[in-house]
């Protein structure tokens, strides 16, 4: 981790912006463009999803560059993307669903809040998208997590963003039929990780998912902590997946999720084949049982379905090599 000092001597900020578009690829790197050869911010990955109708777009640069670029890119999707045509697998409620920004190296969570609220006033104000404020950036218990936000997605904000209670963070509590609404705000690493299942039945992945997220399911509170997950279909497999996200993975590992997904799944006579990893990990969560990152890559099947190059997926390795590149 030696070729690490940028990240650990400056401030950085992460953005992994979600995109309600997957399929028009001139769309995407359109919105690419407008991060690609910034000064001190670097495109690191982006996941396309065909189905689910959804690209994840991780981006990362010195905290001073991030406002503008974080501007340009919102700008570029509500231009682009018109929700009033948008149909996927995955719940959403605007073109760039969620806006989430880490801070990474020197930078603190104040950095990343601060942030957050100036481009959500400036989007607001100049672009006319209504913005919700969520996790670290709101002090609003009852509004912040996605979920509680998202809840009646798109086609229920019409009349939910009327209510007292839903106002929004920034703009005016009006909905706008194009963009649809924006949820932004500081948070820690979270990991977005599927498990594949050998099975076509939806509702054994559904029932799988509530056994083992947080929130669990009929009343019954889930197995692992920090957890969340849905039970879905992916047609370009042909298979059904256990999609989680795992907001503490410190807490509760992604080896933890694997092995349990795997072990609710041999219950009812079902094999998981593999799983896979949507944007980027940080080094310290793929090495949590003290593996080797090639050992881990395997032991969770993350190359089942698509190839897994650890250069471009590990958040660290992908930065710094990206930076020592443009210095060259």
């Amino acid at each position: 981790m030696s070729n690490n000092k940028h990240l650990l001597t400056e401030k950085w900020i992460e953005a992994v912006p979600n995109f309600s578009e997957g399929r028009n690829n001139d769309i995407i790197e359109a919105i690419c463009a407008e991060i690609e050869n910034q000064p001190d911010v670097y495109l690191l990955h982006k996941d396309i999803g065909y189905d689910a109708h959804r690209t994840v777009i991780t981006f990362a640069g010195k905290l001073e560059q991030m406002e503008k670029i974080c501007f340009n890119v919102i700008q570029k999707a509500a231009q682009l993307i018109d929700m009033r045509r948008h149909q996927g697998t995955h719940p959403r409620q605007g073109v760039i669903d969620v806006f989430p920004l880490i801070p990474l190296g020197t930078a603190t969570f104040q950095d990343a809040i601060e942030l957050s609220k100036r481009i959500g006033q400036r989007v607001a104000t100049d672009l006319g998208i209504p913005i919700y404020l969520y996790e670290k950036s709101t002090e609003n218990a009852n509004r912040n997590r996605l979920e509680q936000i998202r809840k009646g997605e798109y086609e229920g904000f019409k009349q939910k963003i009327l209510q007292p209670e839903w106002k929004p963070d920034f703009g005016l509590p009006k909905f706008n039929e194009k963009t649809g609404n924006i949820i932004m705000g500081a948070r820690d690493f979270l990991l977005a990780y599927n498990v594949n299942l050998g099975t076509n039945d939806v509702q054994t992945a559904k029932n799988i998912a509530g056994v083992i997220r947080e929130s669990g399911m009929h009343g019954k509170k889930g197995k692992l902590v920090g957890v969340k997950a849905i039970g879905w279909w992916v047609e370009e497999w042909g298979i059904s997946q256990v999609s989680t996200n795992i907001t503490h993975f410190r807490q509760t590992s992604i080896f933890d999720v694997f092995d349990t997904i795997r072990e609710e799944a041999k219950n009812v006579g079902i094999e998981t084949l593999g799983s896979e990893l949507i944007g980027l990990i940080p080094l310290e969560a793929l090495t949590d049982r003290h593996f080797e990152p090639e050992a881990a890559i395997k032991y969770l099947g993350l190359e089942s379905f698509r190839p897994f190059n650890p250069k471009e997926r590990i958040l660290e390795w992908n930065l710094s090599e990206q930076i020592a590149n443009r210095k060259r």
